[in-house]
């Protein structure tokens, strides 16, 4: 199968907007698909997002994702739930995936899933809510932390060189010596240099 095109991505993206918001389900665009909103563009197979689902809303969300278009299990959406694991949407005739990640209580996601801010992200004017870019800028370094996957430090650099002028450094600093990412930020603030 040949790897999912960006428009089939991006309708898949427009879609699942449209069903979170219709059913009332709190949610944050992170990952990738975040990292090139606010920064430098590059392939991603997926669109990652944090959902603060209620356990009524899967019958809903399932539906409307619905077989064979799309592969939303209602058992396993509601599995996932339980053991607060992470499921997909996929829309098999593409192979466009949507990873959605019950909301955790650990203070970096709660933080940010509080400062998510609504954006326009294309030139037909739709708009979805995404994490900040201070936190998506922070989460990819905490990737690059935990992975050290270079991609993800890229993605940060990437950010901070689109951003710079509109990034509050200061609370960037603050979140990332109280997170354990002071060192890891003042790499990439060298490296922009």
């Amino acid at each position: 199968m040949q790897p999912v095109k960006d428009y089939e991505l991006r309708a898949l993206f427009v879609h699942a907007v449209e069903v979170l918001e219709s059913l009332g389900i709190p949610y944050m665009v992170v990952g990738g698909f975040a990292a090139i909103l606010y920064g430098q563009p590059r392939l991603t197979l997926d669109v990652d997002i944090v959902v603060d689902m209620r356990a009524e809303q899967v019958a809903p969300l399932a539906a409307a994702f619905p077989m064979p278009d799309y592969c939303a299990d209602k058992e396993a959406i509601q599995d996932a739930l339980r053991r607060h694991r992470p499921f997909n949407v996929i829309q098999p005739s593409t192979g466009a995936k949507l990873d959605l990640v019950p909301l955790t209580d650990d203070a970096l996601t709660l933080g940010a899933f509080a400062r998510r801010e609504r954006v326009i992200y294309d030139a037909d004017g739709h708009s979805a809510t995404f994490i900040s870019a201070e936190d998506i800028l922070l989460a990819k370094l905490n990737a690059f932390k935990d992975s050290g996957s270079e991609k993800h430090f890229r993605d940060a650099l990437g950010v901070w060189i689109a951003q710079r002028e509109r990034l509050d450094l200061q609370r960037i600093r603050r979140r990332a010596r109280a997170s354990g990412l002071l060192e890891i930020l003042t790499q990439l603030l060298k490296q922009a240099l």
